[in-house]
């Protein structure tokens, strides 16, 4: 935890930067990483095409402790996107980052939001009003910190209050320190006014925000998903709130490889007997003796290609878990009944990921509900405003729109629908206001470039048109429409 973020090149283990150059099945892109006098970097190129498209970006700063894979940070003017290219550790090769693989172009423009450093740094510099621009440099501590377990040692100096035990708190006190990082869920959703706030050491996760699962099915193997895997897990259902992370796991400190397997073996046979294993002992002599060997083997996992991850839920006889049923009810982790607004986004936003029209037609309907009962914010407006632009219905999407807008003036997506709805007016010094706007909050909106550019063009506004294009191929070197524009504007 302490080694899950800081500047490209400086953590350990280290990269590679001398792998060879690799491409997507899908992807008429060639990506290769390096290292010269400037600093780390990836190169793209087009290869084959009539006018090549090509780039290199510095790689400013890493993500991930590298014991599986480690993402990389680009920084654009303060504003931080993650970079399409990621190092595995097992393969000691660079590849696409997660989820990028599906793009057959450069895709530079996932903002690194608050909540991506919350679990992989520490005293993290955001700057207010913005998706994702930070102060230099975005976080003055790598990794995790003493006091994300432990709370503020200002208090313990100031008043000599006792720094804060995990191991000593209430059951769910206690769990929340670990889930809050280890509990992905199918969707997190943050409570109104707490989005991307770190959790205090002491309170519960659930204060903060909503996690939600799917009812009745069990959970795939994720990157973030121990807590999950380990509920399923007999072991935990049986022992209750005896076991938990800190029963198997120092947070202080990692066994060395070649002690492993007698480490945990060691956590097992605290209540398990050696008479209990049925495995031969040939078969425990392949595997040093190792419980987990064969009770918690490491598969793939179902969010990230590349890599492997220790399967928590323990099973006596270890299988793939089915796939949860993609229509089935989203239920919170922690009971209770949601709140109409919480639910709704949660289909709302996983609708949307997977193209899924039950949740979406769910999403609707509850963020109607918490529209009417006065209980939606800004982020639940937003996204009822898309539902009723979805369906033609301008005048109820405009409305929406606006009210969250007063509600909350830096949501990007709401500017750039507001600025499309003046343009269509033919209102083009409002559209060029909002748009102005939503680049202010995040500037890599390619598409809102492009529309401003043509807003610019009818104002009688030709060079800051161009300008306008030319940062937006930045963006996307790949992007059709702004070349397009280009050429229009040079004949």
């Amino acid at each position: 935890m302490a080694q899950s973020s800081g500047r490209a090149g400086t953590g350990e283990p280290k990269e590679r930067f001398d792998s060879p150059t690799f491409r997507g099945a899908r992807g008429s892109f060639a990506y290769t990483a390096g290292k010269d006098v400037t600093g780390y970097y990836f190169d793209f190129r087009q290869p084959g095409a009539k006018q090549p498209v090509e780039g290199r970006r510095q790689l400013d700063y890493f993500v991930g402790s590298g014991s599986a894979a480690r993402s990389y940070i680009l920084n654009t003017g303060g504003f931080l996107y993650e970079a399409p290219v990621a190092y595995y550790r097992k393969s000691e090769s660079w590849n696409f980052a997660p989820g990028v693989e599906i793009f057959n172009y450069p895709y530079l423009t996932r903002p690194i939001r608050p909540g991506c450093f919350l679990c992989h740094a520490s005293r993290i510099q955001r700057i207010s009003g913005t998706e994702n621009a930070y102060a230099s440099p975005p976080f003055l501590e790598g990794g995790v910190g003493c006091e994300r377990c432990h709370g503020p040692g200002s208090d313990h100096l100031a008043s000599g209050k006792p720094m804060v035990n995990p191991a000593k708190l209430p059951t769910m006190e206690r769990d929340s320190i670990c889930e809050q990082c280890h509990l992905s869920g199918e969707i997190r959703i943050a409570k109104p006014g707490k989005e991307d706030q770190p959790l205090p050491a002491g309170d519960r996760l659930m204060s903060l925000l909503t996690v939600f699962v799917r009812a009745g099915s069990p959970s795939e193997l994720r990157v973030t998903s121990h807590v999950e895997n380990l509920a399923q897990s007999e072991c935990k259902r049986r022992s209750g709130e005896k076991l938990w992370c800190g029963t198997c796991h120092d947070p202080h400190t990692v066994p060395a490889a070649s002690e492993k397997a007698a480490y945990y073996r060691d956590k097992c046979l605290s209540c398990h007997q050696t008479s209990s294993c049925t495995a031969s002992q040939s078969s425990r002599q392949a595997n040093n003796d190792s419980c987990i060997a064969c009770h918690m083997p490491r598969n793939p996992t179902a969010d990230i290609e590349h890599v492997v991850f220790t399967d928590h839920s323990i099973r006596r006889r270890p299988s793939r878990a089915p796939t949860p049923s993609a229509t089935a009810d989203l239920v919170p982790y922690f009971g209770g009944e949601p709140a109409a607004r919480d639910l709704g986004l949660a289909y709302a936003i996983i609708g949307s990921r997977e193209g899924n029209p039950t949740y979406t037609e769910r999403a609707f309907r509850l963020l109607q509900q918490a529209a009417a009962n006065s209980t939606a914010d800004a982020q639940a407006l937003a996204y009822l405003a898309q539902f009723y632009r979805d369906r033609k219905d301008d005048m109820r999407a405009l409305t929406a729109y606006e009210q969250a807008w007063r509600m909350d003036s830096t949501q990007a997506p709401v500017a750039a629908a507001l600025g499309a709805y003046r343009m269509q007016r033919g209102d083009y010094a409002g559209a060029i206001r909002f748009w102005d706007q939503a680049l202010a909050i995040n500037p890599a909106l390619v598409l809102v470039r492009a529309n401003l550019a043509e807003a610019l063009l009818r104002t009688g506004k030709p060079d800051e048109a161009r300008a306008a294009l030319q940062k937006a191929l930045e963006f996307n070197p790949a992007f059709q429409p702004p070349q397009d524009l280009v050429e229009r504007l040079g004949r």
